[in-house]
């Protein structure tokens, strides 16, 4: 078993936001003190494999993936048996889109060391982003396992979940990060989607209310315009018209072209008896979707859950 202070790869299913230039910088004169540091290290001892995966890893936070690659294979030449060294190379093909590579890298890894948590979790990651989610889950789901506090790992398991439409598990997910305080760039609007699907899923069927919870922790957590429209349409299944007015005139505010919203906010206009304001919505509707050619085609129109659902 090799000694060595392994760096941690986060790999996440989601776009990173962006550091601030100046935090970026001082990041950037960390990492190359790092790749000096080791360099240094790896001249005096160069057939140390140890030493190698440590310049590897500093050129990967450097943001130098070809030296960083090149590096772990010298550590893999030196010692053909370093699960470590295998398990880093493929974190570095996988930030090269080499994913036929990485996998490779992965597997040997975990065939050197079945309990490796860092290759399982590359693995799962690599799986899902492929599309291949069912062997991905496992992998992420064995990890977490393995090491409960493993945050990354359940985020990836969270948004993989919500990737095959296991609503439920991608809550239960998320639900735990949120709870540890646990923030992802990203992370609530995952949860947000994950409570939104899952309030779909009760709403088509027709368990009302228990959807309106899920829509409402969706839009505490990212308010947008299908959120509260897909709130109004759970009030006007309660025959709740007031409800249903602000839920589609707020998915309006925020979206001033959500045409299911306009329509139905017209409905609700109308069934109050307020015909005149229904009309320019109506109007709007009739501008917006070109099939439509007349206020009375608006009118009898049908928009309802299922255009959250295509």
């Amino acid at each position: 078993m090799h000694n060595v202070s392994r760096y941690i790869f986060l790999v996440l299913l989601i776009t990173l936001v962006h550091s601030p230039t100046g935090a970026k910088t001082r990041y950037n004169v960390w990492a190359k003190e790092k790749v000096r540091y080791h360099h240094e290290r790896v001249q005096k001892d160069p057939y140390n494999a140890e030493l190698r995966v440590l310049l590897g890893n500093a050129y990967f936070a450097d943001g130098d993936y070809i030296r960083a690659s090149a590096e772990m294979g010298h550590a893999i030449e030196l010692d053909s048996l370093y699960a470590e060294a295998y398990c880093n190379l493929g974190i570095v093909l996988q930030a090269q889109s080499r994913r036929t590579e990485a996998e490779r890298a992965y597997r040997r890894a975990l065939d050197l060391d079945s309990s490796l948590v860092e290759a399982m979790a590359g693995l799962g990651t690599l799986l899902c982003r492929s599309l291949r989610h069912g062997e991905g889950i496992d992998y992420l789901a064995k990890t977490i396992e393995l090491e409960g506090r493993r945050d990354d790992a359940r985020f990836n398991l969270g948004v993989a979940y919500h990737r095959v439409g296991d609503y439920r598990r991608a809550v239960a997910q998320l639900e735990i990060l949120r709870e540890r305080h646990f923030e992802f760039p990203g992370s609530a609007r995952a949860l947000s989607q994950a409570y939104f699907a899952r309030g779909l899923v009760l709403f088509d069927a027709e368990l009302i209310k228990q959807a309106l919870t899920f829509f409402d922790k969706s839009s505490d957590l990212r308010e947008h315009a299908d959120v509260r429209y897909a709130m109004g349409l759970a009030h006007l299944k309660q025959e709740d018209l007031v409800a249903a007015e602000y839920s589609f005139s707020r998915a309006i505010e925020l979206e001033p072209d959500h045409v299911p919203a306009l329509h139905n906010l017209a409905v609700v206009y109308e069934q109050t008896d307020r015909p005149h304001m229904a009309t320019p919505l109506l109007n709007q509707v009739v501008q917006l979707t070109p099939h439509l050619a007349t206020i009375d085609a608006a009118r009898n129109a049908t928009y309802d859950e299922t255009v959250l659902m295509e």
